[in-house]
């Protein structure tokens, strides 16, 4: 089986700032963010990566680059369009709490109900296309390196959406389980006929 170590990308200044931080928005992690990866870097130091991938945002390649600079024989960072954050169109780089207040029932059914947000109300893209495109990139990691570890650094509601259907959770509960933290950590053993979860939003 793959063995697939998904990395949330460090605490940025968009995230401390308590605004959306979705795929057209960009911003350096801050001190905290930093450690927090270093920290879970030196946990992970021992790993021997056959594969390094990431999303374009800056973000997620600096998270990338600093879990990289402690692995033992650590590969090229690859970056993968589609592992980057769900668009978020009007909302994003925006303040959450004046978003909560302008968009009361789209908000709701974004956090509550995957199935019912409109997407195309605020220019966004739908949760059915954020899943598609990242299982695609899973799927076919996991039939080129059946046998490798794999290291991927994404974003927060791209790894709640892509592992929570790794894991057979319908659309419409895939937030149940909230967002993994960022600098956390998530281990799947995957291929055709298994998936396995070792850790699940493990953080340092």
């Amino acid at each position: 089986m793959t063995q697939f170590y998904f990395v949330r990308h460090g605490k940025t200044v968009i995230n401390a700032e308590g605004r959306f931080n979705g795929g057209t928005v960009d911003s350096p992690l801050i001190p905290s963010g930093i450690e927090a990866t270093k920290r879970m870097a030196q946990h992970l130091k021992t790993v021997s990566f056959d594969l390094a991938l990431t999303s374009p945002q800056m973000r997620a390649q600096t998270t990338a680059k600093i879990v990289l600079e402690e692995s033992m024989n650590a590969p090229a960072l690859t970056i993968i369009e589609d592992l980057r954050e769900m668009h978020l169109g009007d909302w994003d780089g925006k303040n959450i709490a004046q978003i909560t207040a302008a968009y009361p029932e789209e908000l709701k059914n974004y956090r509550r109900h995957p199935e019912l947000f409109d997407a195309e109300k605020i220019h966004a893209e739908a949760y059915p296309n954020l899943i598609a495109r990242s299982t695609k990139v899973i799927e076919e990691v996991t039939k080129t390196h059946p046998n490798d570890n794999v290291l991927v650094v994404s974003h927060g509601i791209l790894l709640m959406a892509l592992l929570n259907t790794l894991k057979g959770v319908p659309l419409a509960k895939i937030r149940e389980s909230g967002i993994v933290d960022n600098s956390s950590l998530t281990i799947l053993n995957h291929s055709n006929e298994n998936t396995i979860f070792e850790t699940w939003g493990q953080v340092f």
